[in-house]
C-alpha cells in the first residue's frame, strides 16, 4: 500500500509541477499588447482591446459574413454610436464568447448582433482544445518562443492599438453571382439541425449579455450560399427559446436593394463594400429606433472616431 501511495504522491507532484511550469510560459507567451506585431491572434478582431474603457456601445460577433457586412465607420459617420466588428473568419461560437467575455472587461456594451451562420459551424471535436488554449495560453502562443522579448518575463498585458476600420474588412471587388435567385429555393416547414455544442456556446453567449443588460440580436448576413430555409427555420426558433430578436437579412431583398450582379466580392458568399453600405444604412435605422444608443459626435471623448472616419473616407476617395 505504501508503495502505491508513494507513486500517487510522485505523479500527483509531477502533474502539479507541470501545471506551473504551464502557467508560467502562458504568462510569458501571451502578448503584451494587441498591435500587429504583438503576436496576438486574429488581430483585426483584437483591435477592440485597444479602445478606451466604455466608448464601444454596439459588438458585431460571428464568422466572415460578419466580418464583410458591417461598418462601422459608416454607422459613426450617420448616428454618431460607436461599433466594433470582431468578425472573422470561420469565426466557431466558443471564439465569440471568448471575444465577448475579452470586451465585456472594459466596455459597457448595449447591444451584441451575432451572425446566425457561426451557430452552424462549431464541431465539438475543437472545444477540448479551445478550452486547453483559454486555461493555459502557452497552447495558443506557443510560437511566440521564437520572438520572445526582455518585457515578456515582467510586463503585463497593456492593450494599446485599434484596428483603423474598427475590425470590418473593407473589399471593393466585384465578382457578380450568376444565379442571384437563392430565394427560389423550394419552401420548407423543416429545420436544420444545431449541435448541442453550438447550443450550448450559444445559451453562454446570451446568460452573459443578460448579466451584463446587453441587448443579443441574432443576424443572418446576405448570402446566396449559405442561406437555407431550414437554417431559417431553425434560427427563428432558437431566438424565440432564447427570447431575443433574429433578424434575417436574406428575406430582405427589396428592403435592402442588394444587386448580385455588383454587391458581392466572390459570388454571392459575401458583399462587398457596396453591399455592405446597403445592410449597414439599414441597421443604422434599426439601432437609432431601439432608443439605447447615444450619438456621440459632439463628444471631445470620441474625438478619434471622427479622426478614424476622416482617414477612412479619404482611403474611398482615392
Amino acid at each position: 500500500m505504501k508503495k502505491y501511495t508513494k507513486q500517487f504522491i510522485t505523479a500527483l507532484l509531477f502533474m502539479i509541477g507541470l501545471v506551473c511550469i504551464l502557467l508560467a510560459a502562458s504568462y510569458v507567451t501571451v502578448p503584451k499588447n494587441n498591435d500587429p506585431d504583438s503576436g496576438i491572434e486574429q488581430i483585426d478582431a483584437n483591435g477592440v482591446l485597444g479602445e478606451k474603457p466604455g466608448t464601444v456601445d454596439v459588438l458585431f460577433l460571428g464568422d466572415s459574413e460578419a466580418h464583410s457586412t458591417f461598418v462601422p465607420l459608416r454607422i459613426w459617420s450617420d448616428t454618431g454610436y460607436t461599433s466594433y466588428n470582431c468578425g472573422t473568419g470561420d469565426q466557431t461560437l466558443d471564439y465569440s464568447y471568448t471575444l465577448l467575455k475579452r470586451v465585456t472587461k472594459n466596455q459597457d456594451l448595449k447591444i451584441v448582433f451575432l451572425e446566425a451562420n457561426a451557430i452552424y459551424n462549431l464541431e465539438s471535436k475543437e472545444i477540448l482544445y479551445a478550452k486547453l488554449c483559454d486555461m493555459l495560453p502557452v497552447f495558443r502562443y506557443h510560437n511566440r518562443w521564437k520572438t520572445l522579448k526582455r518585457d515578456d518575463f515582467t510586463q503585463k498585458p497593456e492593450y494599446t492599438w485599434t484596428d483603423p476600420d474598427k475590425g470590418y474588412r473593407f473589399i471593393t471587388d466585384i465578382v457578380p453571382c450568376e444565379e442571384p435567385e437563392y430565394l427560389d429555393q423550394d419552401y420548407t416547414d423543416e429545420k436544420a439541425r444545431i449541435r448541442p455544442v453550438n447550443l450550448y456556446y450559444v445559451k453562454r453567449i446570451k446568460k452573459l449579455c443578460d448579466k451584463k443588460d446587453i441587448k443579443l440580436v441574432l443576424i443572418s448576413s446576405p448570402s446566396t450560399s449559405y442561406f437555407t430555409y431550414k437554417r431559417h427555420n431553425r434560427t427563428t426558433a432558437l431566438a424565440s427559446e432564447l427570447d431575443c430578436e433574429f433578424i434575417d437579412m436574406n428575406m430582405m431583398s427589396e428592403e435592402l436593394g442588394i444587386d448580385w450582379s455588383k454587391d458581392t466580392r466572390d459570388e454571392g458568399s459575401h458583399l462587398n463594400y457596396a453591399g455592405a453600405c446597403k445592410t449597414t444604412d439599414w441597421l443604422s435605422e434599426y439601432l437609432t429606433q431601439t432608443g439605447l444608443l447615444t450619438n456621440h459626435k459632439e463628444d471631445p471623448a470620441y474625438a478619434s472616431w471622427n479622426d478614424a472616419l476622416a482617414v477612412f473616407e479619404d482611403i474611398l476617395e482615392k
